[in-house]
């Protein structure tokens, strides 16, 4: 269910051809599709496949149902926000996997839009099963004791060989365009605007032709649907106060000079294109950046402001300022980032640093293309070393914690598996998940 783009039929020369059903579950239906794409998904984000897979995603999907219709009758609620972080960092999941969006596009066949409006109600439904995954386990706690004595427990050739970690803090500044340049261009877009009002150009032949934003641009400048809060302030104050059909007048947000078509508003959902001209960053506006920062750098090292506090207040980088500038590893969430994960820049950066130092400030690429500087505060380095309760602890009292909620979950899935049906049609995984089925004659 995770690529939605599906329908309960489909119509081939007069006659109707059901999908090829996997799994029921109480009313609730699994679909072959369903699960293939989930399959697909969970491969190209690397998750190794040693032959149970997919039949272990379908398991998963049951599971996920399960939870899901008592998350309903608990009332549990999932927020729009909540679906589009979580649909962000997927997305960006992918990016990092595959490259580029450009990539993504290719592989899954359609605009990135179409695809996140296909996402979201798989994300929706897997939210409101975590949810409720977390109101089962909310009274498990681990003490002390449990993780002591789980770590005795593991041979010590077994405990696994940590690579090297760091913990470390970034502050960036985004280098700014001339006030000539920046002219220049607004002036531009200004009198592509005036063609189109005019009549003598099409908002999506001049997306085309014109806008800097590669992916919207194929598309005739079509952005798909977004909610309300999703973008950045200036854009999201546009896109809900614009009157349908009309074009924007020329605005600036951090990305550049854009121009808006609304063609769609529904509640807090809007549907819109748009075109996007950036001014260009010359060697002296990376310069400038660099020299503002080294003037914040100073009063850091000086003690007039604390690292943390300058991120917050300072920071253009929105996701890390929010967090002091604290760098998190995007696949597990946690603060120590193995450094086999950094890219190599950023790697010889922190390569050359000792624990409390902070960098010099560097240029970078950030990866929507935006030029900037950026210094990093090295907070701790972990070296490679076998698992310990001394550098480690926090790693094994989440194992314990994660060991004590799979119990209370599997106690919890042994009742209600004993109330609603579940059948396995998925001829590819009927033994493997024979004990589904075998579940109400117990």
């Amino acid at each position: 269910m995770l690529w939605l783009s599906l329908m309960w039929c489909s119509i081939s020369q007069g006659q109707v051809r059901l999908e090829s059903i996997a799994a029921v579950v109480g009313d609730e239906i699994i679909l072959e599709s369903e699960v293939a794409q989930q399959y697909s998904y969970l491969k190209q984000i690397g998750t190794p496949d040693e032959g149970g897979l997919y039949c272990e995603t379908l398991e998963r999907m049951i599971i996920q149902k399960l939870l899901l219709v008592r998350a309903r009758l608990d009332s549990i609620k999932v927020t729009d926000e909540q679906v589009e972080r979580e649909l962000e960092r997927r997305i960006q999941m992918l990016i990092t996997r595959l490259g580029s969006q450009e990539a993504i596009i290719e592989i899954y066949g359609k605009p990135l839009a179409l695809l996140k409006q296909d996402l979201r109600q798989e994300i929706r439904n897997q939210i409101l099963a975590e949810e409720m995954r977390q109101k089962i386990t909310t009274n498990v706690k681990v003490t002390p004791k449990e993780v002591r004595d789980f770590f005795k427990n593991i041979p010590y050739d077994s405990l696994p060989l940590i690579p090297a970690e760091v913990e470390m803090s970034v502050i960036v500044f985004w280098a700014r365009p001339s006030p000539q340049e920046d002219e220049a261009v607004r002036m531009k877009l200004e009198a592509i605007r005036r063609e189109i009002v005019a009549g003598k150009m099409e908002f999506a032949s001049a997306a085309r032709a014109f806008s800097q934003d590669p992916v919207s641009a194929r598309q005739g400048g079509n952005l798909g649907d977004f909610l309300k809060g999703q973008m950045v302030p200036e854009f999201d104050r546009m896109a809900f106060s614009l009157p349908i059909g009309e074009i924007s007048p020329v605005f600036r947000t951090p990305f550049g000079y854009h121009l808006l078509l609304v063609e769609k508003r529904v509640g807090n959902r809007a549907w819109a294109k748009h075109i996007l001209l950036r001014p260009n960053i010359t060697e002296a506006d990376a310069e400038d950046a660099r020299q503002r920062m080294l003037v914040l750098r100073g009063q850091i090292l000086r003690d007039s402001i604390s690292f943390t506090r300058a991120a917050i207040e300072f920071s253009e980088d929105l996701i890390t300022r929010q967090l002091g500038g604290r760098v998190v590893d995007e696949s597990s969430g946690s603060y120590r980032i193995p450094l086999d994960k950094l890219d190599a820049e950023l790697y010889f950066i922190v390569d050359r640093l000792e624990p409390g130092q902070i960098s010099e400030p560097e240029p970078f690429l950030s990866r929507d293309g935006r030029r900037g500087v950026r210094m990093i505060w090295l907070q701790r380095r972990y070296p490679p070393h076998r698992a310990s309760l001394e550098l480690d602890y926090d790693r094994f009292a989440e194992a314990v914690s994660e060991i004590k909620k799979q119990e209370t979950i599997e106690k919890w899935l042994q009742k209600a598996r004993k109330n609603v049906p579940v059948e396995i049609r998925s001829a590819r995984c009927q033994e493997a998940l024979a004990e589904w089925e075998h579940a109400l004659e117990k």
